[in-house]
């Protein structure tokens, strides 16, 4: 019986024996791991400038890293990890730049802090936030 030309291509996969010698040799998969990524030298020197007071937002801008990855390599190398609340003048100027509009993240872009710390001043003090992706004119 003859099948139509894409019919044969798939009987030829359907066909096909799996070479079992060929995959039981272990396979070194590449890690993707940021701790092996990176120079030890250089996550010391990540961890040396968090402790003289460098944010984590601005390491993670230095070194083009998530703020995920640099938390993680800052409690792998054991430093102590800071929180930093916002001063009553930060929330203040947060109030105010969100009630003109002002996106979170530009918040907190501006106060040097994570886009979560506003979110949750702004909402501990009773602001009523908007929908995402949406701004006051």
């Amino acid at each position: 019986m003859l099948l139509p030309p894409p019919l044969v291509e798939l009987q030829k996969l359907a066909d096909l024996k799996p070479n079992f010698a060929a995959s039981a040799a272990p396979v070194e998969q590449v890690s993707r791991s940021l701790r092996r990524r990176l120079e030890p030298a250089l996550v010391k020197q990540i961890a040396s400038e968090y402790e003289a007071g460098a944010t984590t937002p601005s390491l993670c801008e230095t070194y083009g890293l998530s703020k995920t990855g640099i938390l993680r390599l800052l409690r792998d190398e054991g430093v102590e990890l800071r929180r930093r609340p916002l001063t009553s003048d930060q929330v203040e100027l947060a109030k105010k730049m969100y009630e003109h509009g002002h996106p979170i993240a530009a918040i907190a872009t501006r106060l040097d802090t994570s886009y979560n710390n506003v979110r949750q001043r702004l909402i501990k003090e009773g602001v009523q936030l908007r929908p995402r992706g949406s701004s006051y004119d």
